[in-house]
């Protein structure tokens, strides 16, 4: 698993998945999957402590950007990471291992299905504005972040197959989370 650094900066999540929990079966998984979009949008919200609202010293997106650049933590493509997709392949890849390794995968009797890359809807974060991180603050202390999700469905036996088949619902999407959430 050599790839894995690639992955959630590093984590070791497909060593961690094969050699703690073979028989596990993932029913979803949810996360930020893209450190340079977090970064971009940290700077964004800058510091935001308090009532007065005139003491926001957040960056510009563009200038955000720019910061991650000069780091050299953006993707060349800079689309890559600021519309989903480095999350979207991240989430996908993660899919795909942990399908192909789970206890249910290894029966005949269900097929899961991993929706191709172009298929998984992809939000992007160059139109979050000063007014959104505002309002998000204000609505509870919020923070905007992109958040790869995948949940599994099963669908019911076609035709006449014998067996239920099981497909991921995967997507990008822009959300506000609040100061509690994991």
């Amino acid at each position: 698993y050599l790839h894995e650094s690639a992955v959630m900066d590093g984590v070791p999540i497909f060593s961690f998945w094969n050699y703690t929990m073979p028989r596990a079966q993932l029913l979803s998984i949810r996360g930020c999957l893209n450190s340079t979009t977090t970064m971009i949008l940290t700077r964004m919200e800058g510091q935001m402590d308090g009532e007065d609202q005139g003491a926001y010293t957040g960056e510009s997106f563009d200038d955000a950007l720019s910061a991650a650049k000069k780091m050299g933590i953006v993707e060349e493509n800079e689309s890559l990471d600021v519309d989903g997709y480095d999350a979207a392949i991240k989430l996908r890849s993660i899919l795909v291992f942990v399908s192909s390794h789970s206890s249910s995968s290894s029966s005949q009797s269900c097929k899961i299905t991993i929706p191709p890359i172009d298929e998984i809807p992809r939000d992007s974060i160059r139109n979050v504005t000063h007014e959104d991180i505002h309002r998000a603050y204000s609505d509870g202390r919020k923070k905007f972040r992109l958040v790869a999700s995948a949940s599994i469905s099963e669908l019911e036996p076609l035709n006449n197959e014998e067996h239920a088949s099981k497909t991921w619902n995967a997507r990008v999407k822009l959300e506000m989370l609040t100061p509690d959430d994991p």
